[in-house]
């Protein structure tokens, strides 16, 4: 995704991942690529529970206990989960050509939502 950073910032997206390791192990994967994003750890699987994204496959006490499924979550200014991209295997995953126009698919669908509510609101 670092790759492709500019392209989200010119959509006016803000980048976030994820991963189950510990604030440290995060820093030095995120100091070693480079990363100018922030890298948030989920230990406890708290964030992918709720999303429904929990790789099940391995069992609490397993050293993989907290890996979700591949994917992405896109949530807007409001805190409202707008997309959920999420595959049981990597390999299955969209091209990040095709998950870059499904994010901003969804957020020209949210805007244009959001756009309507206000309409609506201001017509009452």
């Amino acid at each position: 995704m670092q790759e492709r950073i500019k392209e989200f910032e010119e959509a006016d997206i803000a980048l976030t991942a994820s991963t189950y390791d510990d604030v440290e192990q995060n820093a030095s994967f995120k100091s070693s690529e480079k990363l100018t994003y922030p890298l948030l750890s989920d230990q406890d699987a708290k964030t992918v529970k709720s999303l429904g994204i929990l790789d099940e496959s391995y069992e609490e006490g397993s050293s993989f206990y907290g890996v979700s499924h591949p994917g992405v979550i896109l949530v807007d200014s409001d805190d409202k989960v707008v997309l959920t991209r999420a595959e049981h295997r990597f390999e299955d995953s969209e091209s990040m050509d095709d998950l870059f126009e499904d994010v901003k698919e969804a957020i020209a669908v949210a805007a244009s939502e959001e756009e309507a509510d206000m309409d609506e609101t201001n017509e009452d």
